[in-house]
């Protein structure tokens, strides 16, 4: 199984170190288990527990896991020996960080409760692949429809939302954002990608940029 976040639907790839970085935040070290599978890795799985030994782990054959769309990723508890220890709530607490994301809970599942598992809402409603297949037919053609130039850029900071301002105003100030080289802040281009961003962001949060920094003003 592939823990590959490349592999991933480029709005889900965006928001993961963000995610991973508020969580840690909160004293919640989470590891990503997996993300994409492939239909001989699906396959395998829903034949545990039914023509293969193992427990049931999955009620879906291929196409109908949000994994083989690339819209899903599974997670646990960074700690050796307590990987899926949820005696403090572990589990939701991540849900409860990864929701405002737009993101989908396994947990909140009352058929198949699955608690390591979060999906992209707005690809998955109802938690079905059923829009997927209707729009796209197979995993491969939604891949296919991934085009990194269709993502959102930000060609000047003022195109740049709020929660990612200070950041990037910020690193243009100490000159580590250069773009053109315009000395104009407000005029400078420097058409960075979202996914771009909320990378710089992660990195501002976990203090990358401050290292070094006088602190004796």
């Amino acid at each position: 199984m592939s823990r590959d976040l490349s592999l991933l639907h480029p709005q889900l790839r965006a928001i993961v170190p963000e995610i991973l970085a508020e969580c840690a935040a909160q004293d919640l070290p989470v590891l990503i288990t997996q993300t994409f599978r492939t239909q001989a890795e699906q396959d395998a799985l829903y034949a545990k527990g039914r023509t293969e030994p193992g427990q049931i782990v999955t009620n879906v054959r291929y196409p109908n896991s949000a994994h083989c769309w690339g819209v899903a990723m599974d997670f646990c508890r960074n700690v050796p020996g307590r990987e899926y220890d949820d005696s403090d709530g572990f589990f939701e607490k991540v849900a409860d960080i990864a929701r405002p994301y737009g993101l989908t809970w396994g947990g909140d599942w009352k058929n198949f409760a699955d608690k390591p598992h979060l999906e992209l809402s707005s690809f998955m409603p109802g938690s079905s692949t059923a829009w997927l297949i209707r729009c796209y037919g197979t995993p491969q053609n939604f891949i296919a429809s991934w085009k990194e130039e269709d993502m959102i850029r930000y060609q000047k900071i003022e195109d740049v939302p709020a929660a990612f301002l200070p950041t990037v105003r910020k690193l243009m100030e100490r000159g580590i954002l250069l773009g053109d080289g315009n000395e104009n802040l407000a005029a400078r281009i420097i058409d960075l990608s979202e996914d771009m961003v909320r990378i710089l962001v992660y990195l501002d949060r976990a203090g990358v940029f401050d290292a070094g920094q006088d602190t004796h003003n």
